[in-house]
């Protein structure tokens, strides 16, 4: 298959179609789904079915095969064969939150931006998906495999989705997931998550907190302190102190930033803890506690804690404590653990316990996830890589990452777009983002996508045997 025409007939076909496109993803992006509590057979809310029930209507009437999976997740079919090569996007979101220039549930196009929630993550990669299918379809392109879009619904949330659909499918003999950056992914570090209670209660703080997630760093934290003196505690930089009836609540300013990258952030609860520290007159057990605080949440390799590594392929072990709460009187704190060694999980919750214990802490509980790792030679994920290569004329190194998407949860997957990094940040600090107000996905990297996603499936058929 000359790929330089496939290329230029694909190029032809996405700007012709723009319209259409920018339509299907409008409706997409204006159900706002946020995944709830079951409400009888939508097992992720009515907001996720809406989205699965819209992308079905569309993707049928461009001819495709269409399958409900119980709203567990939904599947757009090209091809009859049993060997399959599967995209995997989700369509449910997380909540707009506050803040946003551009209306959160309305597609907005400008200059050369496709803004509103999940135009990025993940709707905007999955109409790329759909329309990579589109112009295969359409250009009558002959396949020795089927093609399914596979559509889950419960991303965000915990991934619930896709298991449902492995209880009686059999999964592609190989996928990728655009729900990461260009080019390929083909490696996952493991993902684990720490909650700690520390024994002594609070006496001098009437409450203390910090953080929205437990996978970001935590941007702002606040503690409530009882018995204060009006003006009496100091000024300092990224704390602002505010008194009423009696009490002071003070409020530290960092820098949140994603668990996957957190030399990106400033933790807000260390930067509160050391404040506390040095001008709040406080009980031993206080001390104790922000102390350990203090210490260990600006620590981002995990290296106080005991469990700081590093992996050739993987990369260091990234460690962020992302969530402070207070339960009955007691700071309880929770970590967020990126590791780049499978089967390390036993032994990072052995030295966290050790740590912790001089402090009166306690793990309360744990879960987590290992990590995936495939070899960047596997034909596959070059075939992926020199598809990005040919469209873009930019060299593909795959990488490895802190993130986590449906490929660690799905059988032979990566994660491959729809993301191009000089195409990022082109609305400033705190906005544009997977997640972040006025999110987008500019034009270019949509149709790109489209462009990437079809000669990588044109590639991989090139070099199937079955």
């Amino acid at each position: 298959m000359n790929m330089q025409k496939l290329l230029s007939e694909a190029d032809a076909y996405i700007v012709s179609k723009r319209a259409e496109y920018e339509k299907d993803l409008g409706d997409l992006i204006a159900i706002e789904s946020v995944g709830t509590a079951p409400d009888g057979k939508y097992v992720f809310g009515k907001g996720s079915a809406a989205a699965i029930d819209k992308m079905l209507e569309i993707g049928g009437r461009y001819g495709f095969k269409t399958e409900n999976h119980d709203y567990y997740c939904a599947s757009l079919v090209y091809g009859d064969s049993n060997d399959e090569v599967g995209m995997i996007a989700h369509l449910d979101v997380v909540p707009a939150g506050d803040g946003w220039t551009y209306p959160p549930y309305s597609l907005t196009v400008e200059n050369g931006l496709l803004i509103g929630r999940g135009t990025e993550d993940d709707k905007g990669p999955a109409v790329a998906a759909l329309y990579a299918m589109r112009f295969l379809k359409d250009s009558g392109i002959k396949l020795p495999f089927s093609v399914r879009l596979l559509l889950g619904g419960d991303e965000e949330r915990g991934m619930n989705d896709l298991p449902y659909y492995l209880k009686s499918h059999k999964p592609p003999f190989f996928s990728f997931t655009p729900d990461s950056e260009f080019p390929v992914c083909y490696g996952e570090k493991g993902i684990g998550k720490i909650n700690v209670c520390f024994e002594s209660p609070l006496e001098r703080l009437a409450s203390i907190s910090g953080g929205t997630v437990t996978n970001a760093v935590a941007g702002k934290a606040t503690a409530v302190v009882k018995n204060i003196e009006e003006g009496s505690l100091a000024a300092a930089a990224g704390i602002t102190v505010n008194y009423a009836d009696g009490n002071a609540i003070v409020v530290a300013e960092g820098k949140t930033a994603h668990a996957a990258t957190p030399e990106d952030g400033l933790s807000a609860i260390s930067l509160l803890a050391e404040y506390l520290l040095c001008n709040v007159e406080l009980g031993d057990g206080e001390k104790t506690t922000l102390t350990f605080l203090k210490e260990h949440c600006g620590d981002w390799l995990g290296t106080k804690l005991g469990i700081a590594e590093t992996d050739e392929l993987m990369g260091y072990l990234t460690c962020i404590g992302g969530l402070l709460k207070t339960e009955d009187g007691k700071a309880i704190q929770n970590f967020n653990v990126r590791f780049p060694r499978k089967g390390a999980w036993d032994g990072i919750i052995a030295s966290v316990e050790k740590a912790v214990l001089p402090y009166g802490g306690k793990i309360i509980s744990h879960t987590h996830s290992d990590g995936y790792s495939f070899s960047p030679e596997k034909a596959e994920i070059k075939a992926l890589t020199e598809a990005y290569e040919t469209v873009t004329g930019e060299e593909g190194a795959p990488y490895t990452m802190g993130g986590g998407t449906y490929a660690r949860s799905f059988p032979n997957t990566v994660a491959f777009g729809c993301t191009i990094a000089k195409h990022r940040g082109l609305l400033g600090e705190g906005r544009g983002k997977a997640h972040d107000r006025d999110e987008y996905l500019s034009v270019a990297e949509f149709e790109s996508a489209v462009k990437i996603f079809s000669l990588s499936i044109a590639k991989i058929a090139e070099n199937y045997s079955k």
